[in-house]
């Protein structure tokens, strides 16, 4: 029986205020079919790179230039010059920190001492996910940006999972959970779009932030031990 009439159970005016805003935007219009078309193109290449070799980025910037183009109508100079490019030379900086410590072999010994201490305390599942979530957790403050964290750590972990004959998947899952719980706006691109657009503030992305991060890591917590063996990985 409701309490209250259906419709107004859901948000009053939700429907309709979706509604509205769609009509008042019209039928896509020449230029936005343009861009419809060309990021399908992108989408499809970068589905297809196992073909065509062709690099994610050489794609992207490809697609961006040809944008550009003045018979393509799709952007212009003016629109490029309003663009903030600071969140963008922000997160290839981040990103390039994984390839910086990769190439002066910093990743091989920041890797190896954490793994070493890693070692020793993952006797059984629960000690296991706790070491896993929390080490990647600080791990990820090194690494900055989840991407360059991520690629840069997860094959040393597959490595480490197959050493010691340990389910590859099931630390790999956990490793990978782990990177999303952030505390400040430089671990996620994400982040430093909405928080150069002052959608948020420092603060509340530290308070927040820690909030999920205790929660992902109890729901972890009782998802690993007695949920995933019932899903083959034990």
């Amino acid at each position: 029986m409701w309490l209250y009439p259906p419709e107004k159970v859901a948000l009053e005016g939700g429907y309709a205020y979706l509604r509205t805003e769609i009509e008042k935007m019209g039928s896509w219009s020449v230029v936005e079919k343009k861009a419809a078309l060309l990021m399908a193109l992108a989408i499809l290449l970068w589905l297809t790179d196992f073909i065509h070799h062709i690099s994610a980025s050489v794609i992207g910037m490809g697609v961006g230039l040809f944008a550009l183009l003045p018979r393509v109508g799709i952007l212009d100079i003016e629109e490029m010059r309003r663009l903030n490019y600071l969140p963008v030379f922000f997160v290839a900086a981040a990103v390039s920190m994984g390839t910086v410590l990769e190439a002066t072999k910093g990743l091989e010994v920041l890797t190896d001492s954490m793994f070493a201490w890693m070692q020793p305390y993952m006797t059984n599942i629960f000690t296991t996910t706790i070491v896993l979530y929390w080490t990647a957790f600080v791990y990820h403050f090194l690494l900055a940006s989840e991407i360059s964290m991520l690629g840069t750590s997860i094959p040393l972990l597959m490595e480490f999972a197959k050493s010691h004959d340990m389910h590859p998947l099931l630390l790999g899952m956990i490793w990978t959970f782990s990177a999303g719980g952030k505390l400040f706006a430089y671990q996620s691109g994400v982040l430093i779009v909405g928080y150069s657009h002052g959608y948020f503030a420092a603060r509340d992305l530290v308070r927040m932030g820690a909030c999920l991060t205790v929660v992902e890591f109890l729901a972890l917590l009782l998802l690993v031990p007695f949920y995933w063996p019932l899903i083959g990985l034990k």
